[in-house]
């Protein structure tokens, strides 16, 4: 018998790499999401959207059901100084009184008789860049142990991977830097991988392939409070 987690995400980047992670079998089976791929709640996007179908509409559905039902929420730290603070943002705005999670400092727990909620806040710490957010891990995997294997699945061009490498992880931060112009985002230095492998689609789906060819334990690794939350709601 599988368990129903209705997952919402800031963004389209956390659904389109949730799915696939779950397609790996990477988030357990155990679990159904729904909407069935992870698709968004509107046609807008972005925290006030999100919190407010959420506040207005999927979470006093939930409520009235009668059931005990299982919610995933995937927000950006932001600019926030600490997860933490980011929770206690969005748990004000929804009325939940989250618990910090006691082995991944940016999982957050909500639970009573009608609803449990286990909140992510992706925080990947990436080097020189201030902002944390859910791009950061896709970035982290391009940067990784297997980062020749996804520029050789991943580049539409007939280089030899260490090249394409050299010039996305030193020659264009280097160039930028000499401008007087640091990456203030993660999703600017995806860009700069997109540009350099010309890859044809949009970030979105360039961080889904970038998962799909990820190496799995790779994956465990950097996505772990992603997979406990998941768990937890099992």
């Amino acid at each position: 018998m599988t368990t129903i987690i209705h997952v919402v995400t800031e963004g389209a980047t956390e659904r389109a790499v949730g799915w696939a992670l779950y397609e790996r079998g990477i988030l357990s089976a155990q679990g159904q999401p729904k909407p069935p791929q992870w698709r968004g709640m509107g046609e807008r996007e972005g925290f006030e959207q999100v919190i407010q179908a959420l506040e207005n509409q999927l979470i006093p559905t939930l409520r009235a059901s009668g059931n005990q039902e299982r919610l995933l929420l995937i927000f950006d730290q932001e600019d926030a100084a600490t997860a933490q603070d980011r929770a206690h943002v969005i748990g004000q705005r929804l009325g939940l009184q989250f618990n910090q999670n006691q082995h991944h400092n940016n999982l957050f727990e909500y639970r009573d008789p009608n609803l449990h909620v286990m909140l992510h806040v992706s925080n990947a710490a990436i080097p020189g860049i201030a902002r944390k957010d859910f791009d950061g891990y896709i970035l982290i995997l391009l940067q990784g142990n297997g980062k020749t294997n996804l520029a050789q699945c991943l580049a539409r061009v007939q280089i030899p991977s260490n090249t394409l490498l050299t010039k996305t992880e030193q020659e264009l931060p280097d160039l930028m830097q000499k401008n007087g112009i640091t990456w203030s985002h993660a999703k600017s230095w995806i860009y700069a991988y997109i540009t350099v492998f010309q890859y044809r689609q949009s970030h979105v789906w360039f961080a889904r392939d970038v998962v799909e060819n990820a190496d799995e334990q790779e994956l465990r690794k950097v996505f772990a409070p992603l997979i406990a939350a998941w768990d937890t709601l099992l």
